[in-house]
């Protein structure tokens, strides 16, 4: 059974000893803890079925100067079990935890008033009603209370088997996607090595996978896998997971890391969110405050940043925001929940869920943005895919990315945009193709063609724009695989054309000035009396008495023209020039069958200086090809 069952309330209410009565296992395992009778670290227990299942149980500390541990420890809750003892009632720290739950987005759970038999029936009966004042108004204001003890077992058996009714109905967390282990243990175990301990938060884990261990970047292999103690071929999300890595040290992995499949989720410096601040920050959040930030088991300094015209949020309001990390990366996918405490982590101002994990730096007063993030909470499929888009850093967005950023399937996100015709896929292969929004691929691609409309306008003597050059020019600036895709779809579209390592508007016609057009038939005839020996640039620029950019546009302009044949960066030919030479080439090698570079040296009466650029030049052309020393038709 996929459940992890977590305390919650103040310090010395009972919450161990609640564990221990209902698992039969002391969640306190350090001598300190039990020395002084409360609990310091997280604790840690199961409670065996009929069916042979382990209920996982976290115990979290209740003291207010281990809040830090709760945070870190509550990340992982299926059900909470809220804890107030009778004779103290409702405390500072039961509220406080009470509201971490909230701010968790933990709607399942019961109270357990404790120490029941410390007190007469009346107590209980007023302690009752402090459970309901708290619970009013919120998602637990329905949830069931029990009176127990745990020195005398009253109550525990019903705890229990409610406990073991309602767990096997709760909605999972689901197991798609990459792994996610946020550490909240990491030890040496003598004879074994490295292990790290967690509640996992997503997808699957096996022995013999590859990990990471983020954000610090450590790669490890999982040697065993264990839940509840029990060594398992396979764990998952929701489970109280034990992982023996193999290839890293003790100084590689703490609390506050996360383990991630291989190619899994990496780490974020900025993620935007629906935030709520709560009572207790007792007065207005203003933008750009310092807070801490509980995000899985880390705790992070982080700033505050209202999105789109808000300055300020009261408390009991919601509004959208930028989390910015200012001590180190945090690794968090979309629906994530964390909490925020004030910059001296004495008390909790608020928290929410994350929505767009890695998320670019935005404008001041913005509107767009939070319409977009707005997006991200509609239950609209394809809305959610489209608001994802627009908002990603890159034009588009992988499939693996997607998965990660709007938490749906690869298969269900395939569906969608193969079947609506407000996205665009660029690539044929599957996992490397890029998924882009219509209007963003049509702004972006307007935006390419009105770039090489306006090279063509200042450079009237130029064949195009260098296609690296474009793609530079462009922002976002693409992989340039998928550039190469993006410009030959616009090609098949008639809306670019290629020429050589140019893109060029069908039909451009280079022109130039009349003082230009003179220059190139000079040009042309020189380059037509050398014959095999052209001249040098150097020679030509001082015969043309030409700049070396002007001398570079006149020989652009005659090889867009088809009169000359660029050979090397230093070597232009007159076409005819090599039209004969490649002639006597072909004819040779149709005799004799190969030609070493002395050979064709003698064969058309030039010093090796041309000779080897021509040989090459003939090898990309497809006409011959190299062996060893000689050359032969292909």
């Amino acid at each position: 059974m996929r459940a992890i069952v977590g305390t919650a309330g103040h310090i010395d209410h009972g919450k161990s000893a609640l564990v221990r009565a209902l698992t039969g296992i002391d969640p306190d395992r350090l001598p300190e803890e039990k020395a002084r009778g409360i609990s310091i670290e997280l604790g840690f227990a199961y409670l065996e079925t009929a069916a042979g299942d382990r209920i996982g149980f976290v115990d979290v500390p209740g003291h207010e100067r281990f809040i830090r541990h709760m945070l870190a420890g509550a990340q992982g809750f299926d059900y909470v079990l809220v804890v107030v003892a009778a004779d103290d009632g409702v405390m500072p720290q039961t509220e406080e935890h009470f509201e971490i739950c909230h701010l968790l987005g933990l709607a399942r759970g019961a109270f357990v008033i404790t120490k029941c038999d410390l007190v007469p029936p009346s107590r209980i009966d007023d302690v009752k009603e402090e459970v309901a004042l708290l619970a009013d108004d919120t998602s637990f204001a329905e949830a069931p209370v029990f009176a127990v003890s745990a020195t005398t077992g009253e109550g525990i058996s019903d705890l229990r088997m409610h406990l073991l009714g309602v767990l096997p109905n709760l909605e999972r967390r689901a197991a798609e996607g990459p792994f996610r282990l946020p550490v909240d243990r990491a030890f040496v175990l003598k004879g074994h090595g490295v292990v790290v301990t967690g509640t996992a938060a997503g997808g699957t884990v096996s022995a013999g996978d590859e990990v990471l261990i983020a954000p610090r970047g450590a790669r490890a292999r999982v040697r065993e896998v264990q839940v509840h103690g029990c060594a398992v071929p396979q764990a998952c999300a929701g489970q109280r997971v034990a992982l023996n890595l193999a290839g890293i040290g003790t100084d590689d992995v703490a609390r506050g890391d996360t383990v991630v499949a291989a190619e899994g989720v990496s780490g974020t410096h900025r993620f935007d969110a629906r935030v709520e601040i709560r009572p207790a920050a007792r007065r207005p959040v203003r933008s750009h405050e310092r807070v801490r930030l509980h995000l899985g088991t880390s705790e992070r300094a982080a700033r505050l940043v209202w999105l789109g015209e808000v300055s300020s949020v009261a408390p009991k309001e919601t509004a959208l925001a930028q989390i910015v990390l200012t001590d180190g990366p945090i690794v968090t996918v979309p629906g994530d929940r964390f909490v925020l405490r004030d910059e001296t982590g004495r008390r909790t101002v608020g928290g929410g869920s994350v929505l767009l994990a890695d998320a670019p730096r935005h404008r001041p007063r913005d509107v767009e943005t939070p319409e977009r993030l707005a997006d991200l909470e509609t239950d609209d499929v394809a809305a959610r895919i489209t608001a994802y888009l627009e908002l990603c850093r890159d034009l588009g967005s992988g499939i693996l990315e997607l998965v990660r950023g709007v938490g749906m399937t690869a298969p269900e996100i395939s569906r969608v945009i193969s079947s609506d015709d407000r996205f665009v896929r660029l690539g044929a292969e599957e996992n490397a193709a890029m998924v882009v929004s219509r209007k963003r691929y049509e702004r972006y691609t307007g935006e390419l063609l009105a770039r090489v409309g306006a090279h063509h306008a200042t450079a009237t003597s130029a064949p195009g724009i260098e296609s690296e050059r474009l793609r530079q020019t462009l922002t976002p600036v693409m992989d340039a695989r998928l550039f190469r895709v993006l410009i030959d779809r616009l090609c098949a579209e008639a809306l670019l054309e290629r020429r050589g390592g140019f893109v060029a508007e069908p039909g451009h016609v280079v022109r130039m000035s009349a003082q230009a057009e003179d220059s190139a038939e000079s040009l042309l005839a020189q380059l037509r009396e050398a014959g095999a020996t052209p001249p040098s640039l150097a020679e030509l620029q001082g015969r043309l008495r030409l700049t070396p950019t002007a001398l570079q546009e006149v020989l652009g302009v005659l090889v867009e023209r088809g009169l000359v044949v660029k050979v090397s960066s230093e070597l232009y030919f007159a076409k005819d020039a090599v039209e004969e030479m490649g002639e006597k080439l072909r004819r040779f090698l149709e005799r004799e069958e190969r030609i070493t570079p002395a050979g064709f040296r003698d064969l058309i009466a030039a010093s090796r200086k041309y000779t080897i650029p021509l040989l090459d030049y003939f090898d990309r052309s497809g006409m011959t090809v190299r062996s060893g020393d000689y050359r032969r038709l292909l």
